[in-house]
């Protein structure tokens, strides 16, 4: 293996990886605006299908990718089936994250509006679904649900235990437990709210000064992460007696992986020490 026929089969195999990528983000848009057309009554003629063949450049990617694997060996399909593999399962937990990250920043902002319709004199349950009218996704369904099931005659404690039971973080056991204590012993429910709603901000501000200190540490977390793969990659282009070891034989490849794969703890086991309180 020479280091032109590992920059060809690179070349070649990038733009597969993306050309897949876009053609199936393009084919989900498309499915949701006909969808979204279909239930407002619309009619899309001009809509392609999502099950529509793919286009030329995803036929081109594949071929480059075939052509890769022929360059570089099996290692190569193998790479490609474990980064399509993880990839939708780490987007997915992007999602969830920034979703309840998002949540707990609404939190605070809610609670504020709960307690402002409490002084005004409505009733929980009442303040709960004008809180809820006012705050947008994920948080505000939530609210609107808990008055939705006080108003069917659930008690107000086993609403809130069952909130608590399905979103288990600080932010909303402290504020369920405030309102408990308020329905139950008496307390200005009012006053008790707008305390939680300070102490949950304070959370935040400490959490993104937390955060802020901490992205030096984060940002050589991601250098010393990277060093070893790009040292690799250097090393078999430099090197054809270790590229041939590494991309053509099974010795090779076990060392491929156990590398990835101790570089991939080590990658996480930073990110965990370098990352914000999510609770």
């Amino acid at each position: 293996m020479t280091p032109n026929a590992l920059l060809v089969a690179a070349c070649l195999s990038l733009p597969a990886g993306w050309s897949l990528r876009g053609w199936w983000s393009t084919q989900r848009v498309l499915a949701r605006v006909a969808a979204s057309r279909s239930e407002s009554g619309a009619t899309a003629p001009s809509m392609r299908p999502a099950t529509q063949a793919p286009p030329a450049a995803v036929v081109a990617g594949v071929a480059g990718t075939a052509l890769a694997v022929l360059v570089l060996g099996p290692v190569v399909l193998v790479l490609a089936v474990l980064g399509a593999a993880v990839t939708p399962l780490l987007a997915r937990r992007r999602r969830r994250a920034r979703a309840l990250v998002a949540r707990r920043g609404q939190l605070p902002p809610a609670l504020e509006r709960l307690a402002a319709s409490l002084r005004s004199g409505s009733s929980l349950p009442v303040a709960l679904d004008e809180a809820g009218r006012a705050t947008p996704d994920p948080l505000g369904p939530e609210l609107r649900a808990l008055a939705l099931g006080a108003g069917r005659g659930q008690s107000m404690a086993a609403v809130l235990d069952g909130w608590t039971l399905r979103h288990d973080d600080a932010g909303t056991r402290l504020a369920a437990t405030a309102l408990v204590l308020a329905t139950v012993v008496g307390v200005t429910p009012a006053r008790a709210v707008d305390g939680v709603a300070a102490t949950l901000r304070e959370r935040l501000e400490l959490g993104a000064e937390r955060r802020a200190l901490a992205s030096q540490a984060r940002t050589s977390a991601v250098v010393l992460s990277a060093a070893p793969v790009v040292f690799a990659v250097l090393l078999g282009m430099g090197d054809g007696a270790a590229g041939r070891f590494l991309l053509h034989s099974p010795a090779g490849w076990a060392c491929i992986a156990g590398g990835l794969g101790l570089d991939a703890l080590g990658a996480w086991w930073m990110a965990r020490l370098t990352r914000g309180e999510l609770s």
